[in-house]
Parts: structure tokens; sequence; C-alpha cells
């Protein structure tokens, strides 16, 4: 037999050979989804390292999906769509309250597991005190937001003010937008969470208003996830940057909203964000659609 006629046998026989062996069936591909905070580009420069992570450091092959709304990824977490999903404090409780869905872990930003929310006005601008925002106009990110939303409604309230009839209402549905809508005059003021309104201090904005600290940002599982998921999310992001010093080199070239890693999470310490909220809101406040949470008669 002719040498290349042996080699094109013997690649013949390895290929059956190989059909012939059991396959091991490709492991399903889990979704981590994440409500759409800023504008699509900066999420995934935010948040792709991060998948990249759980890929490198688990067995579990993950991909992120970027919600188009606050809404949407509470209904792809509680369908079974999402594996985990990154929600704000007040999104969590109405994925908890819709499906029994929990948190693993939290931010750890700065290195503090609290954030909080600013109300911003422009830098020239003389108001000194929020009740000077009667009869102005407020810029909110999305209704489901905890820091660009719900917190400033309720430090207006505080302030005696109630937005959509003392003051005028504008949803500019990602952080970056509402601040930048005071920037060009289209509102006296914006809420935005810390870390976005603290940029936006160098670029012509000045802080009128601080919120008490609220939980950060949890990462939450599906409702009837197994508990060796729960475990490994832990391990892995908790647990294993203690001791390896190249998964705490990796978290800690994230931006800075993560980099500051991971520490547990539970389901009480959320719970004056849903008190708050039903305060807000009234009794549905964890079930209302995003267009009823918005401000009354004022909105424009």
């Amino acid at each position: 037999m002719k040498p290349a006629a042996i080699v094109s046998l013997a690649a013949a026989l390895a290929a059956v050979a190989f059909a012939a062996q059991p396959q091991r069936p490709a492991s399903p591909v889990l979704r981590l989804g994440v409500v759409s905070f800023y504008n699509p580009r900066l999420m995934y420069i935010k948040y792709q390292p991060l998948i990249d992570y759980l890929n490198a450091h688990t067995d579990r092959r993950w991909e992120l999906v970027i919600g188009p709304s606050y809404e949407r990824t509470v209904d792809d977490l509680c369908s079974g769509v999402l594996t985990v999903a990154y929600l704000g404090p007040y999104t969590y409780e109405r994925a908890h309250a819709r499906c029994g869905a929990l948190p693993v872990v939290k931010l750890n930003t700065g290195g503090k597991p609290t954030y909080r929310s600013l109300i911003m006005v422009r830098a020239d601008n003389p108001i000194k005190s929020l009740q000077e925002l009667a009869g102005k106009r407020f810029g909110f990110g999305s209704p489901m937001s905890t820091s660009s939303h719900l917190m400033p409604r309720a430090m207006l309230d505080d302030a005696g003010l109630h937005p959509g009839v003392d003051l005028a209402c504008r949803y500019y549905f990602h952080h970056e937008r509402a601040a930048r809508a005071v920037l060009l005059g289209e509102v006296d003021a914006c809420g935005v969470r810390d870390i976005v309104g603290e940029k936006f201090t160098h670029r012509g904005l000045r802080i009128l208003a601080t919120s008490e600290p609220m939980p950060n940002f949890p990462f939450v599982l599906a409702p009837n996830s197994p508990a060796a998921l729960r475990d490994e999310l832990f391990t892995t992001l908790v647990e294993q940057p203690v001791v390896d010093p190249a998964a705490a080199a990796a978290i800690r070239g994230w931006d800075e909203e993560l980099s500051g890693g991971f520490v547990a999470a539970s389901d009480a310490e959320y719970a004056p964000i849903r008190r708050l909220a039903i305060r807000v809101f009234g009794p549905r406040a964890l079930t209302l659609g995003e267009a009823q949470l918005e401000c009354g008669p004022g909105k424009s």
C-alpha cells in the first residue's frame, strides 16, 4: 500500500474511532442580565470584563445580556431566560416580590457595600436648597431606578415638594443623560447615583443634596436555581479573590463601579428600600408598570 493511502486509511480510522466515542454535551450558556443603567456601549465596557472573569474562573459558560428596560430584565430573570441579574435595590425588590429571586452578593464599590443618590444642579445655578426647586424642571433616569428616581423622589417629598405637582418631571432613562440635560439647560436639576454625579462635578454640575446610604447593587439568582450555583458564584466572586492574587488583580482592573469586588448580600438588608418604595409609590409599588411610576400631571 502506498504511503499516502496508509495515511488516508489511518485518518479515516481515527475519525471513525472519534465518532464512536460518547461525546460530552456542550454545557449550557448561563446568561447574566444587567439593567440598562447606561448607554449600550458603556454597558459592554463596564460589564463584559465580569463575564470574561466568570468564564475564566468557573467551569460554566457565561454571556452578557443587556436588558432594554428594567422591567424586561425582571421579566427575563423570573421566566428563566436569565440565570443571574445585576439589579438596582428597588428592581431587586420587585423581582423578589414577583418570583422569590434572592441576592447572592452585592457590590463593594470603592470599598463600601453602600452607595448614595445625588441631586445635582449646574454649578452656576444660585439654588441652595431643595425647596428652591419649586416650579422647576427635574430630570430622572428610569422610573425603576433607585438612585435616579425612587430616592430623589423621596428626598423631594421630604423637602415638601411633590414631583408632578410642585415641579415638572422628565425622564432620560440613563444617569448620564439626566446629568447632561442639566448641563444643557433642559432641566434645572437631576437625580443620579454617586459615582456618576461625582464625575459631573468636574463638568459643570454641583451637588445640591445627598441621600442616606443604600445597600449596594445585588447580583440576584433566578428562582429555583441550584444551591451549587449560588455557592459557586459566592466562592468565585468573594472568596477566590482573597486567596488568588490573579483573580484579585483581574477585579481591580475593572471599572470603578465593580473594581472594589463583592461582599455577601441578604434579602433583609433591602427591606428599607421596599418600605421607601411603598411610601413614595403607594401599596402597589412592587407591581406597577414603569409608566405608572412616573410623576403625575406635571410630567413633561
